[in-house]
């Protein structure tokens, strides 16, 4: 059935009592969308035109031509179903269709912008053009203010700032003309509006156009004005197709993120499309939650509500929708607010990234709940602290990125937030989406207070003013995300971080907490490293250089790991071979001929492979030994947290006592519950990373499932073999640890190599070695089945402690890896766990690092791994590369970041050597103008990427890398080139904004 809307007569002030149509702009069975011109009106003032703001078609029947009619009479309807010209002859419609009167022919309205997700209205604060006034690109016409701050609103067209224009003091919607702009002067209207808090217009007056005049100089830059709309992460995933509905492919991704079924949905886009304003529409607003609860009568005559205290009021009503509970404990500050006075931080700044450093071993108190019944992960920390205004009203301006920022530029920060703070003169992303929010009413003597969360956070800490038993701390949490025991525990640790800030504050933003020295005792040995990997290697290397005694136990015979004996550097020498037999089918485009075909030899490249392991593993042995590092080839478990007993490869097991222990066990290949799976890996038909390296002959034809990096590896190096390959992904894209163009661009290329199917579901695996068959279905549901001689399994690793006997030792898991702090701690503070075991990145320099910094803290300096700038290469052919943050990953961590590109298309070297395939992406913090990320699809990745570790890792600026001098021609060229392009682009942006 039809839905039916009534357009009635427009009020465009309070002397208009009626309207005559002058003209239909639309006809009977047109398509109307929102903000379109249907009709205009003779009022008693002038012309002017219908707007109507409800999408659907145009019906009758309609008021004729000429005809008069009273103000709130019918004009005409709104259908939703195509070809329904008429609303039925008994038929009464009741629901209105929003419309608006503005002057005929006035020109581009300038419109009250939706500078919040929350935000409905705004109120006219300042004109900063008189009518007439010339305005051009980027200038700013007025300031408003709105449910958060006092904002500027800036224009995208040249011409004359034209009326009606809304008054000083006027409430306008989200949406509705605040005034015009005109291209000719001689069509400037010179009248002006009052419209009260009910958005009706109250008066309409006339105001004389200023003559044209130069513009001048503005005193100071205007604040550049940014829209804010709904965070959608990047990884939410979007719901289905409705049958029979058309949506928009972000409209059903913000569904999908926001939890709307959008099969219930209208859609206002072309044709009926669904479309993201749809979806958020859906979804109620604070002011709708609160308008929706019972109301009790009030005696007196109210006052209509100004903005921001219509959003407190919303705001605080539709936190009556969240379960919360309450927390106290008392915390002495004394030590704290000596510390910042002696840091030159204010205690605020000092509080607020205490609470960071709590949160950092309690995660939860950072999430929110999302309907429906959805958890917000969030690792960054933006904390909203309360601030009163100057109009006696509270602001709650943001302080992002606590956790990665030093206390120094913590306190710039808030330096240069709490004066615009106070006038309320913030920018949508400086006061929208805290994580977490911190009000202090302890300065005004307030000897106890509960704060009341919103939406949007699970968790609010209330300081109130020191007593006896000290400084009341008191959490307010949403307990759908929080319970009892997670506050206590943050309070606790809070407590803690506050009462010795001497442990953190010293190196706050850069370094962690200096960890306890290992326990006194009379020990076997003062640290216990279990696993002699990159992680386990590297720690007792450090800890042995710093006059510690180790003893180190690995599971074979010589020191490596995976990294050596199954990983990296077996793997490297089957690529360096495959690079030999790929490349040589360039030589001739070269002008070398005769090359053009080379013969793999298995057993001397098998050779070659094995003594480059025995090599360095023996390497390893002897500079270990050289150190003083006691290696024990066995096995060793936790008996109590400081008792292992080891079970030597040859002997009975013993125990052993330790000061401090560390774990770097590694993890081992995942394989997934596959039909048929476990019966391969028994009889040698189904390989994994560990076990292709007993391949006695090269394969001919292989089957690899799983597209990550090792997949990827893998499948290049055997289809340069000779190998038939064909690799089979369960998501809808290969290389998904890959920032995501990089990625794209690869596996173009790759499909050029080889069949890549993604989407894929593997249902059986069946056969011996040398004939073995994979049955799957794609994407689209189809089944088929693939011969081959073996089937690689390159699934992830995951990590496997049950051997381990953690749970004597009280060491905590999180899933299967260990759970372990930004200082690579776990719950057992003497006892660390670096690599593979703690998850995150599976890489041999990341273990080696972490296992430094484990050592570090051992000895007392304090030290803590910071992934934001670890690195990888892809060594796939091009190779593909990160260090730092992609774009995506720096804007969810809440850096307003920016990215420049170059393809190596350009790039000399690159044609001189036919290696023209990829592009090298620079990121940038737009702020400090760091480079904090660099990404890389090209042939020598591996060599260039030094160079992007020290800009990401020594936080160069663009500056700096820009006016470097790079040898030419390499490839480094393109960072300078890359730098100088951001520069210019921020200063043009900077220019434009002035």
């Amino acid at each position: 059935m039809s839905s039916h809307f009534v357009i009635t007569m427009p009020q465009l002030s309070d002397t208009m009592t009626e309207g005559v149509v002058v003209t239909w702009e639309k006809k009977p069975g047109d398509r109307v969308e929102r903000g379109d011109i249907v009709a205009t009106v003779e009022t008693d003032k002038a012309i002017m035109d219908v707007e109507v703001f409800k999408a659907g078609y145009l019906a009758g029947p309609l008021a004729e031509v000429g005809s008069t009619v009273p103000v709130g009479g019918v004009l005409g309807y709104i259908t939703d179903t195509p070809g329904d010209l008429a609303i039925g002859a008994d038929e009464v419609v009741t629901e209105q269709a929003p419309s608006e009167m503005i002057p005929h022919h006035a020109g581009t309205a300038i419109v009250m912008p939706q500078l919040s997700d929350t935000m409905t209205e705004g109120v006219v604060v300042t004109w900063e053009k008189n009518i007439g006034d010339p305005v051009k690109r980027g200038d700013i016409v007025a300031t408003v203010e709105t449910d958060k701050a006092i904002m500027d609103v800036e224009v995208f067209q040249e011409g004359y700032l034209s009326g009606p224009l809304a008054d000083v003091g006027s409430t306008v919607e989200v949406g509705h003309p605040m005034g015009f702009i005109v291209s000719d002067p001689a069509k400037v209207v010179d009248t002006a509006v009052t419209i009260t808090a009910d958005h009706k217009v109250k008066d309409v007056h006339h105001k004389a156009p200023t003559p044209p005049k130069a513009a001048a100089a503005p005193a100071t830059p205007p604040k550049p004005v940014v829209t804010a709309t709904p965070t959608i992460s990047a990884q939410a995933k979007p719901v289905p197709r409705v049958p029979g509905r058309k949506a928009s492919p972000y409209a059903r991704k913000v569904a999908g993120a926001l939890g709307v079924d959008i099969s219930t949905l209208a859609g206002s886009g072309p044709e009926g499309v669904i479309v993201a304003a749809d979806v958020q529409r859906a979804r109620p607003s604070m002011a709708e939650v609160a308008h929706s609860l019972p109301q009790v009568d009030v005696p007196g005559q109210g006052r209509p509500m100004t903005s921001m205290e219509k959003a407190v009021a919303h705001a605080m009503t539709a936190s009556l929708t969240l379960p919360t509970f309450h927390a106290t404990m008392n915390i002495d500050t004394t030590r704290l607010i000596a510390a910042a006075k002696a840091k030159g931080v204010s205690v605020t700044v000092a509080i607020a990234k205490a609470c960071s450093v709590a949160m950092q071993n309690h995660p939860r108190m950072n999430w929110a709940y999302q309907p429906v019944d959805k958890i917000v992960e969030r690792a960054n920390h933006d904390f909203g602290i309360a601030v009163k205004s100057d109009d006696g009203g509270l602001v709650v301006p943001i302080l992002a990125g606590i956790e990665r920022r030093s206390l120094e530029e913590l306190q710039a920060a808030w330096n240069d937030l709490v004066p615009r703070a106070r006038i309320r003169k913030l920018a949508p992303r400086e006061f929208a989406n805290p994580t977490f929010t911190i009000s202090n009413m302890g300065m005004f003597g307030i000897t106890h207070f509960t704060a009341i969360p919103t939406p949007g956070i699970a968790a609010i800490l209330a300081i109130a003013a020191a007593g006896p038993q000290g400084t009341p701390f008191t959490i307010t949490a949403d307990h759908r995300v929080l319970n009892g025991a997670d506050v206590a525990a943050y309070l606790v640790a809070l407590k803690d971080i506050i009462e010795r800030p001497e442990t953190w504050m010293e190196t706050a933003g850069t370094k962690a907490p200096p960890a306890a020295p290992i326990p006194a005792g009379k020990w076997d040995t003062q640290v216990l490293v279990i696993g002699g990997g990159p992680g386990g290697e590297d720690c007792a290397r450090d800890l042995a250089d710093h006059g510690i005694q180790v003893v180190m136990v690995n599971d074979a015979p010589l020191p490596g790991g995976e990294c050596l004996w199954r990983g990296c550097i077996p793997s490297k020498a089957w690529r360096h071979a495959a690079d030999l037999i790929r490349e040589r089918a360039h030589d001739a485009a070269k002008g070398v001929a005769g090359t053009d075909a080379p013969r793999l030899v298995w057993d001397t490249l098998e050779a070659h492979r094995k003594q480059v392991l025995k090599t360095r593993g023996e390497l390893a042995l002897k500079t270990d030994k050289g150190m003083k590092i006691d290696v024990r080839h066995g096995f060793a478990r936790f008996v109590d947290a400081h008792t292992a007993e080891i079970t030597p490869a040859q002997g009975e097991p013993y125990r052993l006592t330790f000061g401090a222990g560390v774990i770097a066990t590694g993890a081992p290949p995942f394989v997934p519950a596959i039909p048929g799976a476990k019966e391969g890996l028994a009889n040698g038909g189904v390989l994994t990373s560990d076990t292709i390296w007993n391949l006695q002959k090269p394969v001919s034809r292989l089957g690899i499932v799983g597209g990550g990096v090792i997949g990827v590896e893998m499948a290049q190096i055997w289809k340069d073999f000779g190998a038939q390959v064909l690799m089979l992904e369960a998501r809808d894209r290969i290389l998904a640890e890959v920032e995501e163009e990089i990625a794209k661009q690869l596996a173009a290329l790759l499909e050029k190599e080889f069949p890549v199917v993604t989407s894929a579901k593997i249902t059986a695996i069946s056969g011996e070695p040398g004939a073995m068959r994979i049955q799957y279905t794609d994407g689209t549901g189809a089944s088929h089945e693939y011969a081959c001689d073996y089937v690689l399994m390159a699934t992830g690793k995951r990590p496997d402690t049950s051997r381990l006997g953690l749970e004597h030792a009280g060491v905590e898991l999180t899933g299967a890896a260990i759970k372990v702090d930004a200082h690579c701690r776990t719950s057992q503070p003497h006892i660390y766990a670096v690599g593979d075991v703690i998850g995150g990145y599976m890489l041999a320099h990341t273990a080696a690092t972490q296992g430094r910094v484990a050592a570090h803290n051992i000895t007392g300096h304090p030290a803590q791994y910071n992934p934001d700038l670890d690195c990888g290469v892809t060594f796939s052919r091009p190779q593909a590369g990160f260090v730092g943050l992609s774009l995506a990953q720096a804007k969810a961590k809440g850096i307003d970041a920016v990215e420049a590109k170059i393809p190596l298309s350009i790039d000399a070297k690159a044609m001189i050597s036919l290696e023209t395939h990829g592009m090298i992406k620079l990121v940038a913090d737009k702020a400090t103008q760091k480079i904090i990320g660099v990404h890389f699809l090209a042939e020598h990745t591996d060599t260039l990427i030094g160079a992007a570790v020290m800009m990401v890792s020594g936080g160069m600026t663009l500056a700096q890398v820009a006016e470097a001098i790079f040898p030419h021609p390499t490839q480094t060229e393109l960072f300078g080139e890359l730098a100088r392009r951001l520069l210019a682009r921020l200063r043009r942006t900077a220019k434009a904004q002035a």
